[in-house]
């Protein structure tokens, strides 16, 4: 057995684990402290992106079957929505801040 199959496959483990855990800190972050949920998502974006982009070199050289193709292509998507959801958490919480800000003040 070629020593790049499993490596393969554990690149490709590595990105949704990564994936997963970057969605569940960014959730928490959003509802516990929303103020740092900023920095956050530009910390974990570069995560996101290099766990993304490791797969495809090995899944070449492996010449990897359809099945370790299309998980990676999951893993992508599900990268993506987990960064569109912290971003959009990001924005409803400013907004609530902003209505909460603007509700204390009379005309």
């Amino acid at each position: 057995m070629d020593a790049a199959v499993p490596l393969t496959w554990l690149l490709l483990a590595l990105q949704l684990l990564t994936t997963a855990a970057s969605g569940v800190l960014l959730a928490r972050r959003g509802k516990r402290d929303a103020s740092r949920l900023d920095r956050s998502i530009r910390r974990t974006a570069p995560v996101l992106l290099i766990a993304g982009a490791l797969p495809p070199a090995a899944l070449l050289a492996t010449d990897a079957p359809a099945g370790a193709w299309g998980l990676w292509g999951v893993g992508c998507i599900a990268a993506a929505l987990v960064y569109a959801f912290a971003d959009t958490l990001r924005d409803i919480r400013a907004a609530q801040g902003q209505l909460a800000a603007g509700a204390g003040r009379t005309p």
